[in-house]
């Protein structure tokens, strides 16, 4: 009996899940539904032994689960599916507006999630259930993709500030630009990157910031009653480390902060910039250190641009076009950007790229040591449904011959 993919490895209860003689048959997937499963018990003689269909108490406790609801269901009809279909009228301007590939790799995107349950060594399966697989499209626009990579660069910005938390403190600068009609995006961008490149040279930064993340969000005016209406506002969201001493002989003033962005970017009517302490942005006298600097953290790391500013249903127009201007805008630039010593930290916690890396796994994998109940789901006619689910033996009880 052999390696991973030995059907000896895994209950299958795909299709009508007809398990053994006698076991009721399900025609047709389930729709997700709302209530949440309470935990399954599998026997511990269970879990030390093979995980095989000719296993009947391994059979009727993973039908027990495949009979209940998860608590991933609430997740997928909250987050998932609403982005889906954000996503099917995101591939429907790209095919309008001739941009086939994208409407191509969009239009698939999220029609396969697999979530993970894990079997404790008690045969306790956890209702709790944790993304495995997918399929995302990676585009820049994507709902989807957005909100998965949103989650990635908090993870990754979380654990960077973490790791090198005991040594530095943290500030939260906001640089703004002008905003600018749609023909004149794509060059505002660039301006916008070399100034950053120009700030970063400047000896007031270089003598005062250890290092930065730089994330890039693109807002749109939407209010029809706004003198900015149908104008973008591109800005940096950035998180500096700062020496502890920075306050006492390498402090930088707001005012000075938007004296250097006027000369970066050559441009002395910007007139805000915001800087400050990140535990002190969304400072609450309840919330603790850490949860402070997690809204901060939460903020940078949001969108670089929010779907609501260009998809609207009953409008295929001005979706075609904000869509367009943000596509060609953001061809073949990088939205975030990581230097010194949070790119120091980025590589010593070997982590991959959020931007065009893996959107499934946030922070960790499957422990294969441990047995996992894996429920798929198929997009179809509107909805996720849920088509397939088996039982993933450890890898430490697959036998070799």
């Amino acid at each position: 009996m052999g390696g991973k993919n030995d059907p000896s490895r895994n209950i299958n209860l795909k299709g009508d899940f007809v398990l053994s003689p006698g076991t009721k048959k399900e025609k047709s997937p389930r729709v997700l539904a709302h209530s949440v499963a309470s935990p399954c018990l599998v026997s511990s003689a269970v879990v030390n032994a093979d995980y095989t269909t000719g296993n009947p108490i391994c059979q009727d406790n993973a039908l027990e689960m495949c009979n209940s609801d998860y608590t991933e269901s609430a997740e997928i009809e909250k987050k998932f599916t609403p982005k889906r279909k954000c996503s099917e009228l995101l591939a429907s301007s790209y095919e309008r507006i001739g941009f086939e590939s994208k409407a191509s790799r969009v239009s698939d995107c999220g029609t396969f999630l697999e979530f993970a349950h894990e079997i404790s060594s008690d045969g306790i399966i956890s209702e709790k259930g944790k993304l495995h697989n997918a399929n995302f499209c990676k585009d820049r626009l994507c709902p989807l993709c957005s909100w998965r990579r949103s989650y990635k660069i908090f993870a990754q910005v979380s654990q960077i500030m973490e790791l090198i938390g005991s040594e530095y403190d943290f500030l939260f600068l906001t640089l703004t630009v002008p905003s600018v009609p749609s023909e004149l995006l794509s060059e505002t961008l660039s301006r916008m990157i070399k100034a950053w490149d120009c700030l970063c040279h400047r000896k007031a930064f270089k003598s005062s910031v250890n290092g930065f993340f730089r994330a890039l969000e693109i807002t749109r005016n939407n209010d029809r009653h706004s003198k900015s209406f149908g104008l973008y506002h591109p800005h940096f969201h950035c998180v500096l480390a700062v020496s502890r001493s920075y306050f006492k002989d390498k402090y930088i003033s707001r005012d000075e902060w938007l004296s250097l962005w006027q000369s970066c970017y050559k441009d002395e009517s910007i007139t805000q910039v915001d800087i400050r302490r990140a535990r002190d942005k969304f400072a609450d006298e309840a919330e603790t250190a850490v949860n402070q600097l997690s809204s901060a953290v939460a903020e940078i790391a949001k969108y670089a641009v929010k779907s609501s500013d260009y998809i609207f249903a009953d409008n295929e127009a001005l979706t075609d076009d904000i869509v367009r201007t943000l596509a060609e805008a953001l061809r073949g630039r990088r939205l975030t950007a990581f230097g010194g010593c949070f790119k120091e930290a980025f590589e010593k916690l070997k982590l991959d790229d959020a931007e065009d890396g893996d959107l499934v796994h946030i922070n960790d994998e499957l422990n294969p040591a441990l047995a996992w109940l894996i429920v798929r789901y198929g997009w179809s006619a509107g909805a996720y449904k849920m088509t397939d689910s088996f039982v993933r033996q450890p890898e430490s009880e697959v036998k070799t011959d």
